[in-house]
C-alpha cells in the first residue's frame, strides 16, 4: 500500500508522528509532497530515507499556486537547486490545481505526477501517475479536509499496523 501526506515543510512535519508508525511497523515507508520553498537544505537532510520528498508547488500559499502557471515557471521549480538535490521526480500541484504546461513540461522531464481520475481526459497520455484512489492512503500533514495525521491517527495506525507491503508514490506511478 501507498501512504501519501501533503503539506509538508519545515514548519509543518510531524516527524515525529512518522517516527511512531515506523517504530509501529518497522517496514513502514512514504510519500511526502513537501513544499520546496518552505524547506531548507539542513531541513531537508534530517528526513529518513525512509520518507519520499515529491515537490507540492514552490510555497503552497494557496490551493491554486500552480493553476496558472506557464510553461517558463515550471520549468523554473524543477530547475530550482533544493529541488533537484532532495526530490524525487514527482509533483501534486497544491488543491490538485495542475495547469496544462506543468503537465507537459512533466511529460517533457519525465517526471510522474499525483493527480486524480477526474484529469484523465486533460492529462497528456505517456505522463506517468500516481493515483491515490486506486488503493491507497492520501493524507495532510496538518489536520484539515478530514484527513490530517493527528485525527486520523487511530485509523491510521490500524492500517499500518498490519501491512506488509509499503509503496512509495514513485513505486505505485504508472
Amino acid at each position: 500500500m501507498t501512504f501519501d501526506f501533503d503539506d509538508f515543510h519545515a514548519g509543518n512535519h510531524l516527524l515525529n508522528k512518522f517516527q511512531q508508525l515506523k517504530e509501529l511497523n518497522p517496514l513502514f515507508r512514504c510519500t511526502v509532497f513537501a513544499v520546496p520553498g518552505l524547506c531548507t537544505d539542513i531541513f531537508l537532510e534530517s528526513v529518513p530515507r525512509w520518507i519520499e520528498l515529491a515537490v507540492h508547488g514552490w510555497q503552497h500559499p494557496d490551493p491554486f499556486e500552480c493553476a496558472g502557471w506557464d510553461r517558463a515557471r515550471m520549468e523554473a521549480l524543477l530547475d530550482e537547486e533544493i529541488v533537484r538535490k532532495h526530490f524525487v521526480n514527482g509533483f501534486k500541484a497544491p488543491g490538485w490545481q495542475i495547469s496544462d504546461d506543468c503537465y507537459q513540461v512533466l511529460l517533457e522531464r519525465g517526471w510522474w505526477v499525483a493527480d486524480q481520475h477526474l484529469e484523465d481526459a486533460r492529462r497528456p497520455a505517456g505522463l506517468r501517475t500516481y493515483f491515490y484512489e486506486d488503493g491507497g492512503h492520501h493524507g495532510h500533514i496538518q489536520d484539515v479536509c478530514g484527513n490530517g495525521i493527528v485525527e486520523t491517527w487511530p485509523r491510521l495506525c490500524e492500517r499500518v499496523k498490519d501491512e506488509r507491503e509499503f509503496r512509495f508514490a514513485s513505486e505505485s506511478a504508472r
